[in-house]
């Protein structure tokens, strides 16, 4: 993987974070009110929005340029942006792979990015502050508490939502790996 690679990364995953932070707030607001008591998804410990900032500034103190995201991924943040609005279960999901997919496989790929070409440097975006199984498990409760009031209907549609996540997954992995 490239320095260029790894800006890239950064660069795109910075877009899609923010928007899923963003996102993530109006999915707590909206649950708050569904189900009638506290579902708070802000401040969970998992965001990595400020990580990511450091990230970017550090490859630009290195004199490197920050590349801007791609189409693909502006029109992943426009979609989720429309999900959080109009399919809550859907949008459930891609909160859901993003968090859990970053966190699991992020540290490993972070460790195998450092030791090859950052001279060992771990990035900010790697790293949690807190034990990253608590605060996991702490959202993976919220979520739970959540999806629990749903109708089986609205499970259904929330797993249906997968197929498009991954992809979305695969597209920005492939792009960034070739």
């Amino acid at each position: 993987m490239t320095h260029y690679r790894i800006w890239h990364l950064c660069r795109v995953s910075k877009r899609l974070w923010k928007a899923k932070i963003q996102l993530g707030e109006n999915f707590a607001v909206c649950y708050t009110r569904q189900i009638g008591h506290d579902a708070e998804f802000r401040n969970t410990g998992l965001e990595r929005s400020e990580a990511l900032k450091k990230d970017l500034k550090w490859f630009s103190e290195q004199g490197h340029t920050i590349p801007e995201p791609s189409a693909l991924d502006t029109k992943y943040a426009s979609y989720l942006e429309e999900l959080s609005e109009k399919d809550q279960q859907a949008f459930f999901c891609h909160f859901y792979n993003m968090y859990f997919g970053q966190s699991a496989g992020g540290r490993l790929t972070g460790k195998k990015i450092a030791d090859k070409i950052l001279n060992k440097k771990e990035l900010e975006f790697y790293k949690w502050e807190g034990t990253l199984s608590e605060l996991l498990q702490n959202v993976r409760t919220k979520l739970n508490q959540v999806a629990s009031n749903w109708t089986r209907e609205e499970k259904n549609r929330c797993l249906e939502e997968t197929v498009t996540s991954f992809a979305y997954s695969v597209d920005r992995l492939r792009k960034i790996f070739t």
